[in-house]
This record gives C-alpha cells, sequence and structure tokens, in this order.
C-alpha cells in the first residue's frame, strides 16, 4: 500500500516536502482544479524540482453530471495535456449534486442514486471519452436513508461505464453513523478498486447533529478500526491511500495519523480467509 497526502493549497507545500522528506508518505494527490492555470511543463518541472514523487489527480469541481458539453470539453482539453504530461497514478472526480433549480449549493449534496443512474451513467461515459481516461468516483458521505442505495449503484456503475470507484474509507463511516449503511455493504466496492481516501470527520453544529467529513481532524477509531478489519481487502498490488487534510493542519497530528496508516498496511503473514470474515464481522 502506498500512503500520500492530499496537496491543494501553496501553503502546504513546505509540509508536504518535510512528509516527503521523512519518508512518511509515497505520492502527493493534487487537487488538479487548483493547478489548471499552471501550463503543463511548467509544472512537471515545478514538481520535479521540488517533489520527485508520483502524483494522482483529484478533480473537485468540474460538476461533469451538471455541466453544458462546450465546458467540459474545454476543461477536459486542459486537463488532458496535463494527463499527458504528468501521467498521473489516477484520475478521480465527484458523483455529487453542486446546484438545485440552477442555484449553486452552499454544500454538495447526494444524488438520488435511483432516479439519477440513466444520467450518471451517460455523463461518466462522456466524460472519460473527454479524457482518454478511466475515473475513479468518490462515494459520498451520507447523510440521508437514500445513502443505502449507494454501495450497489457505484457497483453497476463500474459495471456499465469501466470507471472505477475512489472510495473513502471515512465517507463510508461517515454514512454509517449517520444512516446506517452497513460498512460490509462496500466489500464488493473495495475489491475492486486500487484507490482509497481517507481523512478526519466531525459533528455538525446544528441538532440533530449530523457527521460531517471536514477534513480537519484526527482519523477516528471507527475509521482506523474498518481499515484495520478489512486490511487485506484494501491492501493490494498497485495500492493507494490518500490522507486528506484541508484545514487545522498541526504537524504532529498528521504525522500520527500517517504513522497509525503505514502500521496498518506494513507487510505481515495472515490467514487471509481470516480477514475476510473479520472485515465482514461488525464491532
Amino acid at each position: 500500500m502506498r500512503i500520500g497526502f492530499n496537496f491543494t493549497l501553496g501553503d502546504t507545500a513546505p509540509l508536504v516536502r518535510r512528509l516527503l522528506a521523512a519518508g512518511r508518505i509515497d505520492y502527493v494527490e493534487l487537487l488538479i482544479d487548483n493547478f489548471l492555470a499552471v501550463p503543463p511543463d511548467d509544472l512537471a518541472d515545478e514538481l520535479a524540482g521540488h517533489f520527485t514523487v508520483p502524483v494522482g489527480f483529484h478533480i473537485m469541481f468540474s460538476k461533469f453530471i451538471e455541466t453544458d458539453e462546450a465546458a467540459l470539453d474545454s476543461l477536459a482539453r486542459r486537463l488532458r495535456g496535463l494527463i499527458d504530461r504528468l501521467k498521473p497514478l489516477y484520475v478521480s472526480d465527484h458523483v455529487a449534486r453542486f446546484t438545485h433549480d440552477g442555484r449553486q449549493l452552499y454544500h454538495l449534496a447526494e444524488i438520488d442514486y435511483a432516479s439519477d443512474y440513466d444520467r450518471v451513467r451517460r455523463r461518466v461515459d462522456g466524460w472519460q471519452d473527454r479524457l482518454g481516461q478511466r475515473l475513479f468516483l468518490e462515494n459520498y458521505p451520507s447523510i440521508m436513508d437514500g445513502g443505502h442505495d449507494a454501495p450497489a449503484f457505484y457497483e453497476r456503475l463500474v459495471r456499465d461505464t469501466g470507471c472505477g470507484v475512489l472510495f473513502d474509507a471515512s465517507n463510508a463511516v461517515c454514512a454509517h453513523l449517520n444512516c446506517g449503511v452497513p460498512l460490509e455493504a462496500w466489500e464488493g466496492v473495495i475489491a475492486a478498486t486500487p484507490h482509497f481516501h481517507t481523512a478526519g470527520y466531525n459533528l455538525s453544529i446544528l441538532q440533530p447533529h449530523l457527521v460531517l467529513d471536514t477534513h480537519d481532524r484526527a482519523l477516528s477509531e471507527a475509521t482506523m478500526a474498518f481499515l484495520e478489519r478489512c486490511r487485506d481487502r484494501f491492501d493490494k498490488p498497485g495500492a493507494t491511500m490518500t490522507y486528506e487534510r484541508d484545514d487545522n493542519f498541526d504537524e504532529d497530528d498528521i504525522v500520527a495519523d500517517l504513522d497509525r496508516l503505514r502500521a496498518v498496511f506494513a507487510p505481515r503473514i495472515q490467514d487471509r480467509d481470516h480477514g475476510r470474515i473479520a472485515c465482514l464481522a461488525q464491532n
């Protein structure tokens, strides 16, 4: 398992360099939207000069389910230049709603996995064709009962479009805590993908409290237990696990989390059948 860190803000570059120098991360995941204004050759030279490690691309604001096709064509041309030049480990995006009735949402909204399926499938096909690249799509930290439909939705989408899933383990824990989506429901998705995310989460301000994917604190014990129970599903040739932190950049906390992840996925001799049974067992 390769452990990575998300690089979203220029201010975090010194932190990323220190993590790389200390051997705590193996690659950097770029929030690629923030680098689109940089010419591909300049970005490649900068990364080679400062990081000299593989990169992943995480797309945040393509809004590919909703955006008009001309805008997607324009974005795809810029992204393909970077993909061709940097050859990322993976390219990922989000299945979510950014608008409602033409109005920008303050927070991303979850799709309706039943009624939106056909549209999402068509848009995934088109977006992959434009990028010339297989996409890995991130699961949502569900807050409503419709989240129970998410695991089967992603399995079907993978079969129908050839896309992959960027499985966010902590998002699955959020969905489990918010609306009871069983963690074992994701078994097929975890087994089929090599690319993963994990991050800290927090409670909403207003009551009744919801568990929100805030990326601003240490990994929860529930997330760590999930990774440990299912480590043999997560760990496989070519696997990546990106640790996300977008706020509260406490370096000691970040280092401690990265070390915990490294310890979970350290090579070990383990009975694979026993590991599978443990994965299915719920605490």
